[in-house]
């Protein structure tokens, strides 16, 4: 039974019956997967398009001005906005992945930074795909270096409970204490367009 507060809305209409039963299985089982690893499942909106088009004004639409030409997201599978509480997903190309990648976004604590956020995401994605490799969402090499590794550092220090309490804004880091490359992640998203770490 999908969650009450979560609406999935198909913007296309060019999906069939067969595919709409696909979309809505592999969201049910995504929203079960976080819903056992973390204790709640996400409320995010779900709006399912497809074909790079219909994905290219989707994420045009939701980037920040604040952002324009410093990185693109329109080639992406999927995205989340955490201001509208929707996630965009592209079904002709989405893994298993990419839905529940989206849906561990949705639990993440809206506080923390963007790359904070991103970064747990990937984190917990991997984790919880981990003897399921081949349903797991591709992704350059960057997205290791600037996301995964520091916060498969910072799992080592404080261990997955506590990293996933955290996650979900039920406990608290004191960041001065972590490595450099953890402090990162928490510090303000400018500081990473200053610095062109955003792709």
């Amino acid at each position: 039974m999908s969650n009450p507060s979560q609406r999935i809305i198909f913007l296309t209409e060019e999906i069939t019956k067969e595919e709409m039963k696909k979309v809505l299985a592999l969201v049910e089982s995504a929203n079960k997967i976080v819903d056992g690893y973390f204790g709640i499942r996400s409320s995010f909106d779900l709006v399912i398009c497809r074909g790079s088009w219909e994905m290219e004004i989707q994420g045009i639409s939701r980037r920040p001005e604040s952002s324009q030409g410093k990185y693109d997201d329109t080639r992406s599978t999927s995205i989340t906005d955490y201001h509208l509480q929707e996630i965009v997903i592209r079904y002709d190309s989405a893994k298993f992945g990419h839905y529940l990648h989206e849906l561990i976004h949705g639990v993440v604590y809206k506080g923390h930074t963007r790359q904070l956020r991103e970064g747990l995401a990937w984190y917990f994605t991997l984790r919880l795909t981990e003897e399921y490799r081949y349903v797991r969402p591709s992704y350059p090499s960057w997205i290791d270096d600037l996301y995964i590794r520091p916060i498969r550092k910072l799992a080592h220090v404080v261990g997955d409970d506590f990293l996933k309490d955290f996650a979900t804004g039920r406990a608290s880091i004191e960041e001065d204490a972590l490595s450099g490359d953890i402090q990162e992640l928490f510090l303000p998203e400018e500081f990473f367009y200053a610095k062109g770490r955003y792709q």
